[in-house]
């Protein structure tokens, strides 16, 4: 009879317990267990293109896109910061068929008065979830998930919704190419609990106070924005990408409003430092706030208090051009929460 309940432990643990009930099944599936992440996976294709990557329409807020220099006054509003952090990896085969896990945390960073950093009591979200096409019609990957659900582990089918699920199932990289964004989605939804959370227990204490979104803004918030550091999607081109492109370090640009989309934001970009000699988007940030944000001397004071985050520079990390220090210090939390959870896991 298979458990009703798995308890917690390391990942290794939590495995050995589903492996046990699998065997118990009938089930042994090719082991997969030292094939590394995807998120570090250089053999994963990419997604195919589509209409997602034309700009979306845009309305001016300032005026011509152009330069705005940014007075800094080394001093900041922002008092909370959010990020998640995740790992997926495959860890077996059935047939091509790779069977993955995803472990994701997300939180929330406050940081008092006197500068002192701390997880937000009682915002760390953790998840493991299993990523599995479950309509392919085969045997044993049915057995898999039903052994997996009985267990109470979360299950997602990466490749739900898509008009050529079997083509997609029987082609093993592509399954782990939407097994990765399914991933990614489930980051999202852990750092969306984590801002409802900020929401309903630390914003109203201080309302003069300002939060730090690492990421795409998902909800409509009062004193937040996003913070994207890698804009690659494209909202200026033609000559306002030229200006874009040649934006002096300590500037940004003016600011403008989506308009396609189901909630408008305002957006500017801003260069968090110098990039002579390098890729163009060097240290190169794009900024998202409520859509109701408009007024230039606020957005100013939002870009000032960015460029006062820079410091200590957290030159460790490859990414410090467009890294936040406080972002960086959540970052390695959850990432040795992470460490945790995957002790004994094989390398």
């Amino acid at each position: 009879m298979i458990e009703t309940m798995i308890a917690g432990g390391t990942l290794a643990q939590r495995v050995q317990r589903i492996q046990d009930a699998l065997r118990r099944a009938g089930l042994s599936p090719i082991d997969m267990r030292r094939a590394g992440t995807l998120e570090t996976d250089v053999l994963l294709p990419q997604m195919p293109m589509d209409g997602s990557i034309l700009p979306p329409e845009i309305e001016l807020l300032e005026g011509p896109i152009e330069h705005r220099l940014i007075v800094r006054k080394n001093e900041t509003q922002f008092s909370w910061f959010i990020d998640g952090s995740q790992k997926t990896m495959p860890v077996w085969r059935i047939g091509v068929v790779p069977i993955v896990v995803s472990i994701v945390v997300a939180g929330v960073l406050e940081r008092d008065d006197a500068g002192g950093c701390t997880l937000l009591p009682g915002s760390l979200t953790e998840t493991i979830s299993w990523i599995v096409p479950q309509q392919t019609g085969d045997r044993d990957i049915r057995t898999l998930v039903d052994v997996l659900e009985s267990l109470g582990q979360e299950v997602y089918d990466p490749l739900d919704g898509q008009d050529n699920y079997q083509q997609l199932a029987g082609m093993y990289d592509q399954v782990l190419l939407y097994a990765n964004e399914t991933a990614g989605k489930t980051r999202e939804r852990a750092e969306l609990r984590a801002v409802r959370f900020w929401e309903e227990s630390a914003a109203p204490q201080r309302t003069d106070r300002w939060l730090v979104v690492d990421g795409q803004l998902t909800a409509d918030l009062p004193n937040a924005i996003g913070f994207i550091k890698d804009p690659g999607r494209a909202h200026l081109v033609g000559d306002d990408a030229m200006t874009l492109l040649s934006l002096p370090p300590g500037h940004r640009t003016t600011a403008f409003r989506t308009t396609s989309r189901a909630r408008a934001r305002t957006h500017w970009y801003q260069r968090m430092w110098p990039a002579e000699g390098l890729d163009a988007r060097h240290a190169l940030i794009r900024i998202e706030a409520s859509g109701d944000m408009s007024d230039p001397d606020e957005i100013d004071a939002i870009a000032s208090w960015l460029m006062a985050e820079r410091v200590p520079r957290p030159t460790s990390d490859s990414r410090w051009p467009t890294l936040l220090y406080p972002v960086h210090i959540l970052e390695r939390i959850l990432k040795r929460r992470i460490n945790q959870i995957t002790t004994g896991w094989p390398v």
